[in-house]
């Protein structure tokens, strides 16, 4: 998450002056509670739909060729569109992640598009108010009040599952919502197999270049470190066995691109569809 005096796009400052220079986290993250206190939802799942209701928009469901839209018509009316391909998970996010949009200062005045086509940490032109947004909705779908205390990253991978579950939401943004709320070290990490960006020139020319197993991204808490995206893991360490097998692991080893930090607790396992898995991993220091 950006620092205070390193939000830099147009849209997000004028939020925090309209909120007296508040941090945008914590005023969307009030968007967030007033949203839901408004549909009077108080346990999990949070009614999406309803919260939407109670706000006067109206949700349209088609194939579109991106995950979801929200604006005003020309009668001022909310409009959301959402993409019906998706699963169930990935639209309740989507439509909580447009909610998030009417925070912003004149959001009637134009329309706002959410074209989900890039992966987690990919920038683009309005990266910090998506990126908002996307805290915004996990806020929505798993509000602090009724997570913490009810589930810990401590628990691992089983924790993962049950607020996902509990929640309705994707195994990815239960462990980043965890990771958020988290107050011991931990890392969520997110692997799939793949290229470097920099194999790139070499399988234009026809080269012959092995994939690996490499870090999607990394969701952190309480550790003051940098995870590289693309860094591969070895094969025989837990997450590479993970990808290779069909059980969760456990092992030690570094975190990826951080070996300074010396060893941590992994334990990890392979999610998904053979031509969408990943491999999904809690880590705590060893130490």
């Amino acid at each position: 998450m950006p620092k205070a005096k390193e939000w830099s796009e147009p849209l997000v400052l004028k939020l925090m002056s309209r909120h007296g220079g508040r941090p945008p986290a914590d005023i969307i993250e009030a968007h967030a509670e007033s949203l839901r206190a408004a549909a009077e939802q108080h346990s999990l799942p949070v009614d999406v739909e309803l919260v939407a209701s109670v706000q006067g928009v109206k949700r349209r469901r088609q194939p579109w060729d991106f995950a979801g839209r929200i604006y005003a018509d020309a009668n001022g009316q909310l409009v959301m569109d959402l993409n019906d391909q998706d699963g169930d998970e990935r639209q309740r996010f989507t439509c909580a992640h447009e909610l998030m949009h009417l925070a912003f200062p004149g959001f009637k005045k134009e329309a706002r598009y959410r074209l989900d086509t890039k992966e987690p940490g990919q920038n683009g032109t309005n990266a910090e108010e998506e990126y908002l947004c996307d805290l915004g909705a996990s806020m929505l779908l798993m509000p602090r009040s009724l997570v913490v205390g009810q589930y810990d990253i401590e628990g691992g991978l089983d924790e993962v599952e049950r607020l996902a579950r509990d929640a309705r939401v994707s195994l990815q943004a239960a462990g980043n919502r965890l990771i958020s709320i988290a107050d011991t070290p931990a890392a969520f990490l997110v692997f799939d197999w793949r290229h470097k960006p920099a194999d790139m020139p070499r399988l234009r020319r026809g080269a012959e270049v092995s994939k690996c197993l490499r870090l999607r991204y990394g969701s952190i808490a309480r550790l003051d470190v940098y995870l590289p995206r693309f860094k591969g893991v070895p094969d025989d360490g837990p997450c590479g066995r993970a990808w290779h097998g069909r059980w969760r692991e456990t092992g030690f080893g570094p975190l990826p691109g951080a070996d300074q930090l010396g060893a941590f607790a992994i334990e990890a396992q392979a999610y998904g569809s053979e031509d969408r898995r990943v491999v999904l991993a809690v880590a705590r220091p060893a130490a």
